[in-house]
């Protein structure tokens, strides 16, 4: 996306003479829409159906700052709740992994990482304002939507700008044509107050419909919810805290109606494109590839934990992404016993199966992995194989006929059990490479779709915003006002979930502190891109280091007191491009 920095302000310069658009009924966010070729601009935007597939783009940049992605990475990784460590000859990748989770990423930025987010959140913002300012010029009448379409334009840009202003603090705000070579950084207040105007203004015109028809699109409640977050983090980005206006935009979607929380947690996250009744906004997936392609967990587990899934050996798995005891030491491992017995090639095996209290701490495989079909295995905190007193093991390229329950690693011949661990001593290869291989365990809360097509992808949609965090962010903001039965309510709403209902689990008062907040929201929300912005929140309202401190597994030194790490550099190359730009400091 270098080529683009040229011309990433300059949102006029977009418009082509033509415009190509691929559309598939998996990726597009309705599926009713036609497919397109190539048609002059003009006629493109000529009837609604066309301004409908035009909207389309924005959507599709949407997906590149989500999940494993540059953005979505940065996220994760630089917070204390995934690390990719390097695992011999795989994810060295020029230290780029590393600079990530030691916090030291630099303006020089050699892997271009940095930049990738500046350009994924700039690409994002410039495509919705592409089409915003396309649907502003046409004739009148041409679109009978004008007011929703740009709306729904606008409450997406948002999103962009408040995913790069979560990275960079002070960062290009430009809503219109502009010289790129006279563009400047605008503080995060002046961008928190021009965001929260925009949206304000929109939510009028957006839809309050929540069906198939909107699935996947930007509705009012989107809006809340950004507003929500926003609201929540707003001492930190503008030194006044906003936290009655988080109520109320929480309040405006629970209030609804519209939403409800799962049963099962992990009827959020399963199937293809699952419509879960939870979901605020998502991005839709598609296992074509061509598309938002949702490879969280294919990034995480060990290529022959395909076999737990139901997915042939070695298609499947990339061992990187993992989450270490720094942060699985918050989740609740209580669980109860079971067994029974399965017939396996003649051998009659005897299982123990676990269930966790917590259904949340299934989302996580730890220990010896079994062989399973994907389905009867589903959902994964219940009646889960933990031991049994089968074989060892089934290593990639066995015959069926010699396969065991039990699954096994083959790396360079060094045939191991593939039992995941949640200590990780080093960031790189040690004194015992298969133990390193399997450090960390790893996340599969988008549970696998059995029988993926070839090329791995999974089709599981993206939950951008979802009910039980609203709820997570009422009860915070709730606390920080003094209203604590109130904030008590709703973080007993999120548990009594992921305990299956049970009331023993509920906090009482006391358990209302900062830390056991954090904690939770990181049980609920592992993964889902919001743990940097939670952890910074947190030590910048208590002067906790939560962010900034030290961590043991691996091991890693405290950040500089000064709190740069709070934001990325301004990439050199940004500024080489545009001199108005100025460093963050710290860097």
């Amino acid at each position: 996306m270098k080529n683009m920095k040229n011309s990433i302000y300059n949102v006029k310069r977009w418009a082509p003479a033509i415009i190509l658009l691929w559309i598939s009924g998996a990726a597009c966010t309705k599926l009713n829409v036609k497919t397109y070729s190539v048609l002059p601009a003009a006629e493109f935007w000529s009837n609604p159906d066309n301004i409908a597939a035009g909207k389309i783009g924005p959507y599709t940049a949407l997906g590149n700052v989500v999940g494993h992605s540059g953005v979505g990475n940065m996220m994760e990784i630089t917070s204390d709740e995934m690390v990719y460590p390097t695992r011999g000859t795989d994810w060295y990748d020029g230290g780029q992994w590393a600079r990530m989770y030691y916090h030291q990423n630099l303006p020089s930025d050699v892997d271009g990482n940095v930049d990738g987010c500046w350009q994924g959140c700039l690409g994002g913002v410039s495509k919705c304002n592409y089409v915003i300012l396309t649907l502003q010029s046409l004739p009148a009448g041409t679109d009978p939507n004008l007011d929703a379409d740009i709306a729904e334009m606008t409450a997406l840009r948002s999103i962009f700008y408040y995913k790069a202003m979560v990275l960079f603090g002070n960062f290009p705000y430009v809503n219109y044509a502009v010289d790129p070579t006279k563009v400047t950084q605008t503080p995060m207040a002046a961008i928190f107050d021009s965001l929260e105007t925009s949206l304000k203004a929109s939510i009028p015109h957006l839809s309050t419909t929540v069906d198939n028809s909107t699935y996947g699109q930007v509705t009012r409640y989107t809006a809340f919810a950004l507003l929500a977050r926003m609201y929540l983090n707003a001492k930190y980005y503008t030194g006044k805290d906003r936290f009655a206006d988080c109520v109320t935009m929480c309040d405006s979607i629970i209030n609804s109606g519209k939403f409800a929380l799962e049963q099962d947690y992990f009827d959020c996250f399963s199937g293809i494109n699952n419509q879960s009744k939870e979901n605020i906004l998502v991005v839709p997936g598609s296992q074509s590839g061509l598309t938002f392609t949702n490879g969280l967990v294919q990034a995480s587990i060990e290529f022959n934990s395909s076999l737990t899934f139901g997915i042939p050996c070695c298609n499947y798995g990339n061992n990187g992404a993992s989450s270490t005891k720094d942060f699985y030491q918050y989740f609740d491992t209580a669980s109860t016993y079971s067994s029974n017995t399965q017939q396996i090639n003649g051998r009659t095996v005897h299982n123990v199966l676990r269930t966790f209290n917590d259904q949340r701490t299934g989302q996580y495989l730890v220990g010896q992995q079994f062989q399973g079909d994907g389905v009867s295995n589903y959902p994964p905190y219940k009646n889960w194989i933990v031991a049994n007193d089968d074989v060892c093991c089934t290593y990639d390229g066995d015959a069926s006929t010699a396969a065991t329950t039990k699954i096994g690693d083959n790396y360079n011949s060094l045939k191991s059990p593939v039992i995941y661990y949640d200590t990780m001593a080093e960031f790189t290869f040690g004194t015992s490479p298969a133990y390193f291989r399997h450090a960390g365990v790893r996340n599969i809360k988008y549970w696998p779709q059995p029988g993926l097509p070839p090329n791995g992808n999974m089709g599981n949609a993206w939950s951008v915003f979802r009910l039980g965090d609203v709820y997570l962010m009422r009860g915070e903001a709730n606390y920080w006002l003094g209203n604590l039965p109130d904030a008590l309510g709703d973080f007993n709403t999120v548990r009594q979930r992921a305990y299956s209902g049970s009331l023993a689990h509920n906090w009482a008062l006391s358990d209302l502190t900062p830390d056991n907040i954090l904690q939770e929201r990181g049980r609920e929300l592992a993964w889902e891109d919001v743990r940097r912005i939670d952890q910074i929140r947190m030590q910048v309202y208590t002067g906790t280091p939560y962010f900034t401190r030290a961590r043991s597994y691996p091991p890693k030194s405290a950040d500089n007191t000064d709190n740069h790490t709070f934001w990325l550099p301004v990439p050199t190359v940004e500024i080489n491009t545009n001199p108005n730009l100025k460093q963050n400091p710290g860097y």
